[in-house]
């Protein structure tokens, strides 16, 4: 006859505790008794009956809702009653592991380390990046503002192409949530990029190739969607994790700042996927026809950086960033014809 060990009993009707004598019958139940003297068993094969234990503690649950608790902190008990189960084909979570473990102790810690990459590698990216979109806009401004006086130092700027821009873009709606800082670089490379918070910097080389203000208000209207919609943001939260999880999650962002700012460069080239792309191209392109331009002029800017791709790809640094594919061309065009002429014209 098993001994009988002190265990603290939830009655499920009530959170207060109290002090039960348990032990394990010859007829395979667990027997109860209470200090006021009731008794009951249960099963240890019935269904109803479930079970867990640690190597210090034992929790049982018995019956329909709500359902009664005990808890057995007794080791020599716990051990007994753990092996008796185990003849009957009922394990606990924590012994089929420790079954595994013992079993081939090689192939359960590969196990463990191959859980933990999987887990770094696809988890905690996806975690930091929806991390990322909780947090306040500020927080964007903050590092794109970083990260854009570290740039600056090293990049010729055209201060009036810059001025027309920026009167350009303004007279625009393009991003709601911010208020985009325009920025022309002397350069003849076929590029442009956006930073967090609103900073976009255009390139000589890609305007020099521009045919019309349409193409122009596109191209604006692309990098915008990747600031309103935070891609770089999310982007970077996935590429420093590790990093940008802890400090979001303690309210660091000093130190995240100033992680930007010193690879300020690393920000300018991350590169979208084809789904941040496609998003890109399709807000945009709603902005464009909500700001009376026709939203075929995406479709004209996607052909112009595919056709300058084939005479001069060492200078698409665009492409490099901004994936261009034939499906994009298809999809803006498809886009296009969806939205239609715009309601109003834009003059410019």
């Amino acid at each position: 006859m098993e001994r009988e060990v002190q265990a603290t009993y939830y009655d499920g009707a009530t959170s207060k505790p109290q002090e039960a004598i348990v032990r394990v019958s010859d007829m395979n139940s667990l027997e109860v008794r209470l200090p006021d003297g009731n008794r009951f068993q249960w099963p240890l094969e019935h269904k109803g009956m479930e079970w867990e234990r640690t190597r210090t503690m034992l929790r049982l649950s018995f019956g329909e809702h709500p359902r009664k608790v005990l808890l057995i902190r007794d080791e020599p008990f716990i051990k007994s009653f753990a092996l008796r189960m185990r003849y009957t084909g009922r394990q606990g979570t924590y012994d089929r592991l420790l079954a595994v473990a013992r079993s081939g102790p090689v192939l359960f810690f590969i196990g463990v380390i191959a859980l933990l990459v999987c887990a770094y590698i696809w988890v905690l990216p996806w975690t930091a990046e929806r991390l990322v979109m909780v947090v306040p806009n500020a927080v964007d401004e903050r590092i794109g503002e970083a990260a854009f006086q570290q740039m600056a130092l090293a990049m010729p700027m055209d201060p009036e192409r810059t001025q027309a821009l920026q009167a350009f873009g303004d007279q625009l709606d393009l991003s709601p949530s911010y208020s985009p800082t325009y920025h022309v670089v002397n350069e003849d490379q076929v590029n442009a990029f956006a930073l967090p918070g609103g900073h976009i910097v255009v390139f000589t080389g890609i305007l020099d190739r521009m045919n019309s203000s349409d193409e122009l208000a596109a191209l604006l209207a692309h990098e915008a969607t990747h600031v309103e919609e935070r891609h770089s943001t999310r982007m970077m939260a996935r590429s420093m994790a590790g990093y940008l999880f802890l400090s979001l999650l303690i309210g660091d962002v000093n130190a995240v700042v100033a992680v930007v700012a010193e690879n300020a460069n690393a920000l300018r080239n991350l590169g979208y996927g084809r789904g941040l792309e496609s998003e890109a191209d399709g807000v945009g392109q709603q902005h464009l026809w909500e700001n009376g331009v026709d939203p075929h002029a995406m479709v004209k800017l996607l052909e112009l950086l595919q056709r300058e791709a084939m005479d001069m790809p060492e200078q698409m640094a665009f492409l490099s960033s901004h994936p261009l594919t034939s499906e994009r061309i298809d999809a803006a065009r498809k886009q296009a014809e969806e939205l239609g002429p715009p309601a109003r014209t834009n003059e410019q």
